[in-house]
């Protein structure tokens, strides 16, 4: 499906599926007789989209598209053609550091508006707003666990401006968490954008950033200095 599909979902409210006519179960009657049913398979591009609403993430996906991205320099280029190859394969992590401002939220929220319009089913993390959550919920195991499995559990999760803020022990101990968990099950893709080149990671935890680089091995992109908010 293309990004413009995707948008198209957006602007509509929901996503049209002839298959389920918007049900979100599809029934049929088998040889014998019986009523038999199944959920429809674009109930994983409705929850993903229900979850990127919540997230606030629903204008970056209609202003952030493969297409609206700045390729002028051959950094560039090379950036949109491996997410391009990423958004269309089914293994793998990605993780695209430079600068603030230089693309890395554009080009990973392109990849996630691609594989939303593939059936994935994809989950947005502010890095600053849910670690600072989670860090207040450590006292409430219930609620911690509950707010984690989600994390650790989203097939596609992506999380965004990684460790922005501080990389504190507390930091450390939390990505490596649910990263840990992640790396572990190689069906579940992880998407991350920071301003933390591989090196300093590597420095800083030796377990955490030595994850990251074999995961996400082939997509370890550094985003040109070139400040795309100011690019016309």
């Amino acid at each position: 499906m293309t990004d413009s599909l995707v948008l198209d979902a957006y602007d509509l409210g929901g996503v049209d599926c002839p298959e389920c006519g918007n049900s979100g179960m599809v029934t049929w009657v088998g040889e014998e007789g019986m009523l038999y049913s199944r959920t429809c398979r674009c109930m994983k591009k409705r929850i993903a989209l229900r979850r990127i609403r919540r997230s606030g993430m629903s204008d970056l996906l209609r202003r952030y598209r493969f297409q609206s991205y700045r390729a002028d320099t051959p950094e560039q280029e090379k950036i949109l053609r491996l997410a391009r190859r990423f958004a269309a394969e089914d293994e793998g992590w990605f993780y695209i550091f430079g600068q603030s401002g230089s693309g890395k939220s554009h080009i990973c929220t392109a990849i996630c508006g691609a594989l939303i319009g593939r059936d994935r089913d994809v989950y947005y993390m502010p890095w600053r707003d849910e670690s600072t959550t989670l860090k207040a919920l450590v006292t409430d195991a219930a609620a911690y666990m509950k707010r984690m499995k989600l994390l650790k559990h989203a097939e596609i999760l992506y999380i965004d401006d990684f460790l922005k803020g501080g990389d504190t022990d507390a930091d450390i101990r939390l990505a490596y968490e649910i990263l840990n968990y992640r790396y572990n099950d190689k069906a579940l893709r992880t998407i991350v954008s920071s301003e933390m080149t591989p090196e300093t990671l590597l420095r800083r935890d030796e377990a955490l950033g030595g994850r990251i680089y074999e995961r996400a091995r082939g997509y370890i992109l550094k985003a040109p200095p070139v400040n795309q908010r100011f690019e016309r």
